[in-house]
């Protein structure tokens, strides 16, 4: 398996736009590794997804606002002793996004970027990467490095869902109405909520999934075989469509829900076509 990297393509950040320009990313990073023509992983679209996803349009407007809104805290807290917050303050056209502890210690990993003037047609400038830190080390690095350690921030995000995150600890922003202030509010304790219950359904599922391998000699080794294999009928050109209705007619191995979607993919998938494992039997699905 392969992943190539897909953007939301938005007025305010068009998916077209350079690689140091944020960008939200849609689909595409991979456990096994990035396909080697995907486009890059950086920081600032790591952080740009997750407040998209969030569904409150207005966070990423402040967030980039760097003329008028001078100040930008944002913070998503997860109860787990595996998974750390994340965060991104910005002040004026200095920002740093990284993930803290469990003492609330920032850049565990973090990042630095400076926001440059924006070039027409661009609404926003690019993120310039300047130093990074971790675990208390001083700030600095190279530019290679720095960008590395973005690209982790952003992974991190995408495989832990922190958009599924338990609660938002921090959202403020300068110039916040109080008007504003009482909307996010309502709108952070009824997220709170929400992410309750999504847990709960969750694990219920997950319980559910595991008792169809009680028999087996590792129910959860089996258990997670099957999601693994159920995640490769998808169409792979990452449009959302779950199980794709047919293969790739060279290898019979990959699947797509539409002829355009293949087209779209090809040029990734011709370079690897015939060389990936075959589902097993036991894991496909009509």
């Amino acid at each position: 398996m392969y992943g190539v990297v897909r953007f939301e393509d938005t007025e305010l950040l068009p998916a077209s736009s350079p690689e140091d320009y944020p960008k939200i990313i849609k689909s595409g990073i991979d456990e096994e590794g990035q396909h080697h023509l995907s486009p890059a992983i950086t920081g600032p679209s790591g952080i740009a997804m997750l407040l998209y996803r969030l569904g409150r349009p207005e966070l990423l407007e402040r967030l980039f606002d760097v003329e008028g809104t001078h100040d930008f805290d944002f913070s998503m807290h997860i109860e787990s002793k595996y998974f750390q917050d994340s965060y991104v303050r910005r002040r004026g056209r200095r920002v740093e996004i990284g993930f803290m502890d469990e003492y609330g210690e920032e850049a565990n990993h973090g990042v630095r970027y400076l926001v440059e003037d924006p070039i027409p047609p661009y609404k926003i400038g690019a993120w310039k990467p300047v130093s990074t830190s971790d675990l208390g080390s001083s700030w600095g690095g190279s530019e290679v490095w720095v960008r590395a350690q973005g690209e982790a921030v952003a992974k991190g995000i995408w495989y832990n869902r922190h958009w599924n995150g338990h609660s938002i600890s921090v959202l403020r922003w300068s110039g916040m109405t109080e008007e504003q202030k009482e909307s996010l509010d309502r709108w952070r304790s009824d997220f709170t909520e929400k992410s309750a219950e999504r847990r709960k359904k969750q694990k219920a599922e997950d319980d559910k999934e595991l008792e169809a391998f009680a028999g087996t000699e590792m129910p959860e080794v089996e258990c997670g075989m099957q999601r693994y294999w159920k995640r490769e009928l998808r169409c792979r050109a990452d449009c959302g469509v779950e199980k794709g209705k047919f293969n790739c007619s060279r290898c019979k191995r990959t699947r797509y829900c539409s002829v355009e979607c293949q087209k779209e993919d090809w040029k990734y998938h011709k370079t690897y076509c015939g060389t990936e494992e075959p589902v097993p039997k036991q894991y496909r699905q009509p």
